[in-house]
């Protein structure tokens, strides 16, 4: 039985960065070659990018993707590579990985199972290639094998692939036939992206896929922010005999990273007419079994608060370097969304220089030039964060005192601003124009949202001024209801909490202060906020607006929410299930005078949430109408099919 070396490697790609991608595998496989790696998987199509969207309908994604993989194959000597792009055969467009070995192009083997839900749209640039079909296509003047193919690496060591989704098809996943048929391993080159424990699904369908084949099971998927929305975790693993015995560290701020162990492989002695024989010399080894261990945080009891904060600080991290921008401004209210995204902008930061180290956290972000002129954290982050307090006769003390001490804490820039001057000036210019006073009495939205949008130019100055990233302040549950004033806190370039509940916000606030990280990042400057009731202070003081008045309990909108979009439920079955779930602390009139609500606040702003800038992908679902969910901008609305 050969004992060889095997390897995963993710990297962190930038859909249509040519150059830049290729280095970064180009690199992975280097380092591959210095350890005696004999295969090594790496993501799909991450010689383009996984985001290219409709620009996969372009032959000129086809023809670059195509040529990078020829520079990448005289690099591969006494190594079997696996790289994804996308190839057209017969006037369709499959999403393949190629196999390069010893310095040849052997095969391509194309992905049978799209992804077409949620976040995902394959079968609109992709089809799926058939189960067991095998053929070949013409380049240069070769023929190479387009197909289900196995492939012989030498010594009788038979690989097979599956790509992504095809593991997540159960009986009819590709593993289970080239278990039947005969190998020794199979690769996984996949872009699955984050979402709240994820991770332990893939590890089961990984564990599943060696046993199904009583082999090597190798998974590589790619890593960070890629292309705005969505968020890869870059988790790899390698697994034999039922356990994990090498795996990545997740949400790593590292351009690529590989791991490897030393695996034994049956030899197969077949010459069916599915294997493509690539006569490599495979090196064995006497390397002993590899340990395995991993970041302490993986094992956390607060695991959910610990994904959500190393994901989206590596959602920003990449956001930031990858669109050029030199820092983020954040309107800071002193409340709970604004707190939030500025807790996470200064995490982001912590958590590179962690594993970057403070000059490696610089080489990242040299593009800015202003960062050779800083020495340490708190001089970096005082230029890369500028927080905003913009305050009327309607915000308090607490809430000027609580943006104070977090951006005292996290070390922004901070500037408290009076706005009074100018709500006055516009309510002033429109009593002239219709000829009467404004009053809360008959005026209340248009009094509140005036409030609301006059902030937005002065963040957008700061902005601009900075050439940084404007960060919108809403969250899922406002969204859902468009409790969130266009042009106003929706302003941003991106919303790093949109795909979040308030529910859950609250919570992660409250971990972050008095736990944080595993790394030690607890968060002391939340104290004031965490003691705050969530309110937009839009109101006279007197009034004491509160949201969960203004709308409904949070809890309730979040399970409203879920049954109505998650769920598929119907209306009437919503309102009773929020019945049943909620009568101890409630009556049921008030219950469904709640369902009533949501359902006609959610019907009257789908055209806010199509607004919205684009947010993170962080939970099982999400609202963002461009990549999860879609809903009629102009419709008869739900409320009318809910019990009289």
């Amino acid at each position: 039985m050969p004992r060889i070396i095997v390897g995963s490697g993710v990297v962190n790609q930038i859909p249509l960065d040519w150059e830049g991608n290729f280095e970064r595998i180009l690199d992975v496989i280097q380092k591959a070659q210095n350890f005696h790696i004999s295969i090594l998987c790496l993501p799909e199509l991450c010689l383009t990018g996984y985001g290219c969207e409709d620009q996969f309908y372009s032959s000129f994604t086809e023809e670059k993707a195509w040529s990078s993989l020829e520079n990448l194959i005289p690099h591969t000597s006494d190594i079997t590579v696996f790289v994804g792009l996308p190839i057209r055969f017969a006037g369709k467009l499959y999403n393949v990985s190629a196999c390069i070995s010893n310095k040849k192009l052997i095969a391509l083997i194309p992905k049978q199972h799209l992804a077409n839900d949620g976040v995902h749209y394959e079968a609109r640039w992709f089809t799926p290639w058939p189960t067991a079909q095998r053929d070949y296509i013409v380049k240069d003047g070769l023929n190479i094998p387009l197909g289900d193919y196995r492939v012989n690496i030498g010594n009788g060591i038979l690989l097979g692939v599956e790509i992504c989704q095809d593991a997540w098809e159960g009986e009819n996943r590709p593993a289970i036939s080239l278990g039947q048929r005969g190998v020794s391993l199979i690769c996984n080159p996949t872009a699955s992206h984050f979402a709240f424990g994820k991770s332990q699904i893939r590890k089961r369908l990984a564990l599943e896929g060696a046993e199904i084949i009583n082999g090597v099971y190798l998974f590589a998927n790619l890593l960070g922010n890629e292309s705005g929305r969505v968020i890869f975790d870059g988790d790899a693993y390698i697994i034999q005999k039922g356990q994990i015995i090498a795996e990545s560290n997740r949400f790593s701020f590292a351009d690529s990273n590989l791991i490897y162990a030393a695996v034994d492989l049956q030899a197969f002695s077949t010459h069916e007419d599915d294997i493509i024989e690539s006569k490599t010399e495979v090196s064995e080894t006497d390397q002993l079994d590899s340990e395995n261990s991993i970041n302490p945080w993986e094992d956390s009891t607060y695991i959910k608060e610990e994904e959500f904060a190393r994901a989206i600080s590596l959602g920003l991290f990449d956001y930031l370097r990858k669109s050029k921008s030199f820092g983020y401004v954040v309107s800071l209210s002193g409340g709970a969304d604004s707190s939030a995204i500025s807790s996470l902008c200064y995490m982001a930061m912590q958590l590179a220089e962690k594993e970057l180290g403070f000059n490696g956290l610089k080489q990242k972000l040299a593009y800015v030039p202003w960062m050779n002129s800083v020495s340490d954290m708190r001089g970096l982050l005082s230029k890369l964060l500028t927080t905003i307090y913009q305050g009327t006769v309607n915000s308090s003390t607490d809430t000027r005192q609580s943006a104070k001490e977090l951006a005292e804490f996290i070390g922004s820039t901070h500037f408290e601003i009076d706005i009074d001057t100018l709500v006055k000036g516009y309510r002033t210019l429109i009593e002239g124009a219709i000829d009467r006073t404004l009053s809360w009495e008959t005026d209340d939205i248009t009094l509140q949202n005036v409030q609301a949008r006059v902030r937005s130019p002065s963040a957008w100055m700061f902005a601009n001024i900075n050439n940084a990233l404007l960060l919108a302040t809403s969250n899922r549950s406002e969204a859902s209801v468009g409790y969130a004033t266009m042009d106003g806190d929706t302003s941003g370039s991106i919303s790093p909490i949109a795909g979040i509940d308030k529910t859950f916000l609250r919570k992660w606030l409250i971990w972050a202060e008095m736990h944080g990280t595993v790394d030690g990042h607890k968060m002391a400057g939340l104290h004031r906020v965490n003691s705050l009731e969530p309110s937009a202070e839009l109101r006279p003081l007197g009034s004491h607006q509160v949201d969960e008045e203004d709308l409904m309990p949070y809890p309730i909108l979040n399970d409203l929410e879920r049954l109505a979009f998650y769920d598929r439920k119907s209306p009437e079955e919503c309102q009773e299930l929020i019945v049943e779930m909620h009568q101890s602390k409630f009556p049921k009139d008030k219950l469904i005078e709640f369902t009533h609500r949501f359902y006609r606040l959610w019907a009257r702003n789908q055209w806010k949430r199509e607004r919205y800038a684009p947010g993170f992908h962080v939970d099982d679902y999400s609202l963002d109408p461009k990549s999860w969910l879609r809903f009629p901008i102009l419709s008869a609305g739900l409320e009318k099919d809910l019990p009289a």
